[in-house]
């Protein structure tokens, strides 16, 4: 939750940490936002230097070796291809992009839809968008311990229920949020706002209160299919809703991006295991 925190903090500190005060120096607003964008890539540059040299891949080694797990060899392309047979891990990925997907599109997307479509200054529109990644800061964490304490009272099915009202709460939230029109002042958007983010991010939580069970033997790669299912739905949501759509209706692509996140909620039904029933 904290990683993705910096979504938010980004919004905030490219424009008035960067751009205000390199256009302050007399810089034209293009230029301006291209030196902006040199600043993150020399950080980048730094940070993978340093994690190479200094860090270690686990608590006790400095490099992860795979016999630590039990196993003999690495991960293949049929281990994952394995994971895919499972019906219960493909729809997680898409629930999965209907959650983190939906958080890396609202990183792209809110900022010029505040400054676009409500006619916002640039600094406000980041600042306001900003505030969707900041509920990181305790709203992924709050999603694990909504499906920890269901989990304790209603046993395992009370996580499946803990992820089904994260997701549909959230597509309830994303088209609220998407039938808020510009003759609406900008505080009741920002009050939704924060509302879908909240279930936005407490759906990653509930999410991986459930991954840890869908295949124990192959759980790396079923953690790693998952969180892919979480850029794969940022694909999505860009190529399918945001582009194609944003040309006809402004608030169109949100609403149609709701029912996407909707329809994969009520497909928890589909969960069901043997030892530990469903929903």
């Amino acid at each position: 939750g904290w990683g993705n925190l910096g979504g938010g903090v980004t919004q905030i500190f490219i424009v008035w940490c960067l751009f205000k005060p390199f256009q302050a120096m007399g810089m034209s607003v293009d230029l301006a936002w291209r030196v902006s964008m040199l600043v993150p890539a020399v950080l980048f540059m730094i940070i993978a230097v340093v994690m190479k040299l200094k860090c270690w891949d686990t608590p006790t080694a400095k490099r992860f070796d795979v016999s630590l797990t039990g196993k003999t060899s690495k991960a293949s392309m049929w281990d994952y291809l394995e994971c895919l047979k499972d019906p219960r891990i493909v729809i997680m990925i898409f629930q999965y992009s209907a959650c983190f997907g939906t958080e890396l599109s609202m990183n792209a997307q809110l900022a010029t839809h505040f400054r676009v479509y409500f006619q916002m200054e640039s600094g406000s529109a980041s600042a306001l968008a900003g505030c969707f990644g900041l509920m990181n800061l305790f709203a992924r964490s709050l999603g694990g311990i909504l499906s920890d304490a269901l989990f304790a009272k209603f046993a395992f099915p009370g996580r499946l229920w803990a992820q089904f009202i994260s997701l549909f709460l959230e597509s309830v939230f994303l088209f609220a949020f998407a039938s808020i029109d510009n003759t609406q002042p900008w505080w009741v958007a920002l009050l939704v706002i924060i509302a879908f983010s909240l279930f936005v991010q407490m759906a990653e939580g509930t999410s991986y209160g459930i991954v840890p069970f869908m295949n124990p033997k192959q759980l790396a790669c079923t953690s790693a299919l998952v969180g892919a299912g979480g850029n794969l739905g940022a694909v999505i949501a860009l190529w399918c809703f945001y582009k194609p759509l944003g040309a006809i209706e402004t608030l169109l692509p949100f609403k149609v991006h709701a029912g996407y996140v909707l329809f994969w909620s009520l497909l928890n039904v589909c969960y069901y295991w043997p030892d530990k029933g469903g929903m």
